[in-house]
């Protein structure tokens, strides 16, 4: 019946010269709820590893690596401090993006109408720090109307920002129209944005730019669905955990979300610590083939102490991993030399168009600050890769690495820090409610719980009568045609002599 409507109306949409829209192949149909979300108490996510965490603990994150979740837990403890200093460094807290770029792969405009949504963008040139200067920075590779708004800049010497794409590269990289943003001044929290939009872009990333995850797939499709899934629970971590109460109007960890999300499913876990050694294997890599010490951030020789210092820290990122395993810590990881052994040159660059696709998706996102940390994310997992299966060490001089990229991956790996260090928050949380529903449920008397029984049996009932009142139209409708089917029978002459009239009064309830 629907599909004969469709069809009568856009014939007549023909006939007076109008133009249906155009479907969305993206249009979403209003899922239901995750069952999670109706769960009343704790106990109820029985799903969860929190129900038996030491057992957690002590498994390895899947099959490709050698590494615990415990492992992980406490070198992450250890790198916590060192993350969260070299974040707040002048060089690594400011990005350079372009927020204005149109999705490519729809049509449709939206915006976020939450304060928290917005990004308060660097638009005076002498709020940035001394490193970011123009005197530090150099040439600066940007579109003339920038230049326009920078003075004093000498467009000789050697550039601080360079955003050049290459073949080389596992994501988009902004070139032209960018701003800058303080990502500190700028957090990745929830902002209200959500909804059929979110679930939209999220639908893309799998659907369309994902392999679809099974046991008939090859390994480097497995791992590009652990790369987005663990990307996706990192980010669903960094919202729950700042979670805008509505109450007190303050940001704080929200349980019950995170449960729904992320935390009543063990297999989105591990693909977020798999993602954390994904991204240690690539600093590793840097480290063990030098590329640190070519590496130039800046030109100005003012800088330079501050510039070896930065690099020391760099190197700090991957001292508890050596101090955990020792010379094995390469292969304990991750090892890449698993993917691409066919050397199958149309596999590779079909992965890295997949991901670089991801990474366009972000420019469909229309809450601007959800759309900033996207891209400093996918662009830290897009170095990573490149880092992993770029880097080999038998020839490395047309290896490069953009300053925009050190950014991203450093900032990128704070996040998944400060997810896993969210996630022992979340059991300790979790261990809280359930003693405090296990004292309830003893200090419950016996009498109120029947009381709650009858209340509940008073309720079905009611429920059960109001139910069958809303019958009452349709039997009535029934009736009454039985009774004109009938004496229209008998009118025309056709109904047999021996039918019972009594059926016509008789309603079944």
């Amino acid at each position: 019946m629907r599909i004969h409507a469709l069809a009568c109306l856009g014939l007549l949409a023909t006939v007076f010269g109008l133009e249906l829209p155009e479907s969305n192949h993206l249009r979403l149909q209003h899922p239901s709820p995750p069952p999670q979300l109706l769960y009343e108490t704790y106990h109820e996510f029985q799903g969860s590893p929190f129900t038996n965490y030491s057992e957690f603990l002590r498994e390895p994150i899947n099959d490709t690596t050698g590494v615990t979740i415990g492992q992980i837990d406490s070198i992450n403890k250890a790198l916590r401090p060192v993350l969260e200093s070299l974040t707040h460094e002048n060089f690594f807290k400011i990005y350079r993006l372009n927020l204005f770029k149109e999705c490519p792969f729809w049509d449709g405009e939206g915006f976020c109408m939450h304060r928290s949504c917005a990004v308060d963008t660097i638009d005076d040139w002498e709020d940035l720090p001394l490193i970011w200067q123009p005197e530090a920075l150099g040439k600066l590779e940007s579109t003339a109307h920038e230049r326009d708004h920078i003075p004093n800049v000498d467009l000789d010497d050697e550039t601080c920002i360079d955003a050049i794409s290459t073949n080389d590269n596992y994501c988009e990289i902004d070139e032209d129209d960018c701003v800058y943003v303080n990502l500190v001044d700028n957090p990745e929290r929830f902002t209200g944005y959500g909804g059929e939009q979110s679930l939209q872009i999220w639908k893309a990333i799998y659907n369309e730019n994902c392999f679809q995850f099974g046991h008939s797939q090859c390994v480097e499709k497995q791992f590009f669905y652990k790369v987005i899934s663990g990307m996706h629970s990192s980010i669903s971590t960094h919202l729950t955990n700042e979670f805008l109460d509505l109450d007190t109007k303050e940001y704080g960890p929200n349980l019950k979300q995170f449960m729904v999300k992320v935390g009543d499913f063990p297999d989105r876990l591990q693909n977020m610590y798999f993602n954390y050694i994904l991204i240690a294997k690539a600093l590793l890599k840097l480290d063990q083939f030098h590329v640190l010490d070519d590496f130039t951030l800046c030109q100005d020789p003012e800088l330079a102490q501050k510039e070896s210092a930065l690099k020391d820290d760099i190197r700090s990122l991957v001292a508890p991993f050596h101090d955990q395993f020792g010379s094995d810590s390469y292969a304990r990881l991750f090892d890449e030399r698993q993917l691409f052994q066919d050397d199958t040159i149309s596999l590779k660059d079909e992965f890295k168009e997949r991901f670089r696709n991801v990474s366009r998706i972000m420019d469909c996102v229309h809450c601007d600050r959800c759309r900033l940390w996207g891209k400093v994310q996918t662009t830290g997992y897009g170095t990573a890769m490149k880092i992993l299966f770029e880097l080999d060490g038998a020839d490395n001089s047309s290896f490069t690495l953009q300053k925009t990229e050190l950014i991203a991956l450093i900032n990128t790996f704070d996040r998944l820090s400060k997810s896993i260090s969210a996630v022992g928050r979340f059991q300790d949380l979790y261990s809280t409610e359930i003693v405090r529903e296990n004292i309830d449920l003893q200090a419950t008397p016996k009498t109120q719980n029947i009381f709650k029984q009858e209340l509940k049996n008073v309720y079905d009932a009611l429920l059960f009568v109001m139910k069958a009142y809303m019958q009452i139209p349709r039997m009535g409708y029934n009736w009454l045609l039985i009774r004109t089917i009938y004496y229209w029978n008998k009118l025309i002459g056709v109904v047999r002599e021996d039918f019972d009239e009594s059926r016509l009064y008789h309603i079944d309830l």
